[in-house]
């Protein structure tokens, strides 16, 4: 499977070892910008669960100074151990464009560039702002042949394959075949 220039992917082996947080994004390099954007959740899958479904979106912006400078001030002192530099890209669950009474925000804090990151989730502004308020947890991301992209949450051991819009195509087969083989 193509990842990008140059990179490639072996399959992942047919037990649960795929689900691993470590091996998900070996040899990947990955930008911010390759997240930003829509993306329609195509595939699901935990480690005993294994669902099709294109009826949600995420949204993924980048952080701009201001963004991160005003959240450092108004949170800071109940978060330990953030790069605040380091805090990249936002996070939003459902997207905009799903017109949702309800969304939830992360930010994601760079760790490497290999698609590293660790979220912040914001809590509900009526909580109760201390330590234990703002949950934070690994994740990973890749694009898949330049189309999909990949996350991997790391704590629930959850993965997800994303695209641009839902479908259903030889190339996003391919995709599922080398992301899940047990789907083959």
């Amino acid at each position: 499977m193509e990842l990008g220039p140059g990179q490639h992917s072996q399959p992942a082996s047919r037990d649960k070892s795929h689900l691993n947080c470590h091996e998900f994004s070996r040899g990947v390099k990955f930008e911010d910008h390759q997240a930003v954007g829509s993306w329609t959740l195509l595939r699901l899958k935990t480690e005993n669960t294994n669902s099709i479904d294109n009826s949600h979106c995420v949204d993924f912006v980048p952080v701009n100074d201001k963004e991160r400078k005003e959240l450092e001030d108004l949170i800071g002192m109940y978060v330990e151990n953030l790069e605040w530099k380091n805090l990249t890209l936002k996070m939003q669950i459902p997207c905009a464009k799903a017109n949702s009474n309800r969304s939830v925000s992360y930010f994601l804090e760079r760790l490497d560039g290999d698609g590293s990151y660790r979220t912040l989730q914001m809590p509900q502004s009526t909580a109760k702002l201390d330590l234990a308020a703002f949950h934070r947890y690994p994740v990973k991301l890749k694009l898949l042949e330049g189309r999909y992209l990949g996350m991997h949450d790391c704590l629930d051991r959850v993965s997800f394959l994303m695209g641009r819009q839902p479908e259903a195509d030889d190339r996003l087969k391919n995709v599922v075949e080398a992301f899940w083989p047990e789907e083959a």
